[in-house]
């Protein structure tokens, strides 16, 4: 699929302030259809922040937030949820739902579609378990279900934006590079432009384009994953020194 030249994603001077406190401040970065940015930063960095403000759960912002050329604030939630989907960090479902009910909420206002549905669960490795109760499912396996919902949610949407905060967290190694590999697989074969956030480098360098980095809501580094990810960075960005080497286990990739 052909990446455009216009940005799918531009942010410009994004500051975002939420009771007087100020959590992002100038962030500025661009992302393309079919490329993958990954943020990373310390915990109370503003991850979740941008992810939020980008997502529209944080309407009051300074700055630009454009998708597809026009100001986000612009375009009605109707038409950002056909091309935008968010995974969040989410709490249990507190009452029983089956596992394909649960992927149905991705589009609510619909009458579920049964073919897409098992399409989604299937590309997720997780059709087994349609008729599962969700509750029931492990951690890593609720990732999973949440990501086929917005795949669900997303279906064949041209050009469409995926945000996922610490979708690898809690995971083990290999369920990480399973949810690592269908984000860079979904990037390439349907063009989407995916934000994901993480507090590991490894998986940044692994599937992200660009890489973004953060602290106390500044950038501290941004550009291409492997120039923008160095010792020097990586020490601005959690505040410790840093060594970048090879003495650790690692997940070896296709």
């Amino acid at each position: 699929m052909t990446v455009e030249s216009m940005p799918l994603l531009r942010v410009a001077n994004l500051g975002v302030v939420v009771h007087d406190k100020p959590l992002l401040h100038d962030v500025n970065f661009s992302l393309n259809a079919g490329e993958i940015l990954a943020l990373l930063g310390a915990n109370g960095a503003g991850k979740s922040t941008l992810i939020a403000a980008i997502a529209g759960e944080l309407p009051a912002h300074s700055g630009r937030i454009e998708f597809d050329g026009t100001p986000i604030a612009s375009r009605t939630l109707a038409h950002m949820a056909a091309r935008r989907a968010l995974n969040a960090s989410e709490p249990a479902v507190p009452f029983a739902m089956a596992v394909d009910e649960y992927v149905a909420l991705g589009r609510p206002f619909d009458a579920p579609d049964a073919t897409a549905i098992h399409a989604a669960l299937q590309a997720c490795h997780a059709s087994e378990w349609s008729t599962r109760d969700f509750a029931t499912l492990s951690s890593g396996e609720q990732m999973r279900v949440q990501l086929a919902r917005s795949l669900y949610q997303l279906d064949d949407a041209p050009n469409a934006l995926w945000l996922l905060d610490e979708p690898c967290a809690h995971l083990d190694l290999a369920q990480r590079r399973f949810v690592l590999t269908l984000l860079a697989s979904v990037a390439k074969s349907r063009g989407w432009a995916v934000v994901f956030s993480t507090h590991d480098p490894a998986e940044a360098l692994a599937i992200s384009n660009k890489a973004l980095l953060l602290r106390a809501g500044e950038c501290v580094g941004y550009g291409a994953t492997a120039e923008t990810i160095t010792e020097a960075s990586l020490a601005a960005c959690y505040g410790v020194a840093v060594t970048r080497a090879s003495a650790f286990v690692a997940m070896k990739w296709p």
